[in-house]
């Protein structure tokens, strides 16, 4: 009976996690130059919160915060979305909506206790450490920490990823910018995980 019990545990975490995956790659599917962009951020999430200590529990919430980070996304009009210029100020400022569309998104799954941890980090990823981000200007230690990890995460796998308009950046460039954005764009002790990352 204890066996069978452990089997169900397992087929039931594994159906957990595939639950989340599936999510992150219907929100990429929008968009063929973002395909995999949330299963990088959570890959580097997950090695930017190792490099911190979060134990196994944290590394777990902090995986699936990081693969959620964009599912706001979903409400953004796909004009705005997948336009392949620069956007206007009023397309950016629908594009600044989807941390707080992603809460909400996550607020409507039960039970609301399995998604509450992971809330905080969706909503900040786009906080910046000198209070200039969105959608609440946080600064520093007031952002999450899964948002501040998050953060570098996502600023990472932009820079160094093919976009219609750009081609990715070397890591190298894209590990300087980081470093030079620590203490103002990026939490300083994550924007230091240089060699963590890549």
């Amino acid at each position: 009976m204890v066996k069978g019990l452990e089997t169900r545990e397992k087929m039931n975490n594994q159906l957990l996690q595939s639950y989340y995956s599936t999510l992150a790659a219907a929100l990429d599917a929008r968009d063929a130059y973002t395909a995999g962009h949330s299963t990088r951020v959570a890959k580097y999430s997950l090695l930017i919160g190792r490099a911190v200590d979060l134990n196994e529990q944290e590394l777990d919430l902090l995986n699936k915060t990081a693969l959620l980070h964009d599912i706001g996304k979903i409400g953004v009009r796909d004009d705005v979305l997948l336009k392949e210029s620069r956007l206007t100020d009023e397309e950016f400022e629908q594009i600044k909506l989807h941390p707080v569309l992603g809460e909400s998104i996550l607020k409507q799954i039960e039970p609301a206790e399995a998604m509450a941890p992971l809330l905080p980090g969706v909503r900040s990823h786009h906080e910046r450490f000198d209070g200039g981000g969105y959608p609440d200007g946080l600064k520093g230690l007031d952002i999450p920490e899964f948002g501040r990890i998050i953060a570098v995460a996502d600023a990472f796998d932009a820079m160094t990823s093919d976009r219609p308009y750009r081609k990715g950046m070397p890591v190298e460039k894209a590990l300087a910018i980081l470093a030079e954005g620590k203490g103002t764009q990026w939490d300083p002790v994550g924007s230091l995980v240089r060699s963590k990352v890549h």
